[in-house]
């Protein structure tokens, strides 16, 4: 009689391990279709537009030093940054003080110039 509730209990633990479980990987699924959302999302949105004044040129790093304004489409505020340029190609034709308009490509949380025009 006793081996037959040892057997009993085991069973019943057995079940309930695996109805945890069950509910777990349910739970875990529901709490990634959101990550898997946003990534979905964001990668629709990897460009953004810009506007900004040219205050440096480094042709050996291939970077575009840019005073640029605000750019609400990533919530950055007006400021001065450099930018790895995609092309170095870019960078001809450009000059310091020039305004142009340009456009960054989110990489990770990088961003880089892809395009850039002067602006009229």
């Amino acid at each position: 009689m006793f081996k037959f509730i040892k057997i009993v209990a085991l069973v019943a633990t057995v079940t309930a391990l695996s109805a945890c479980s069950k509910n777990e990987a349910s739970e875990q699924k529901k709490a990634e279709a959101p990550m898997e959302q946003m990534s979905k999302e964001s990668s629709t949105a990897t460009t953004t537009q810009a506007v900004g004044v040219i205050t440096a040129i480094d042709t050996k790093e291939n970077i575009l030093t840019l005073d640029h304004e605000a750019i609400p489409a990533i919530k950055w505020p007006a400021m001065t940054m450099g930018f790895k340029v995609a092309d170095p190609a870019l960078l001809n034709g450009l000059a310091v003080g020039q305004k142009v308009d340009f456009e960054l490509k989110a990489e990770g949380e990088t961003y880089t110039v892809v395009a850039a025009k002067l602006k009229k």
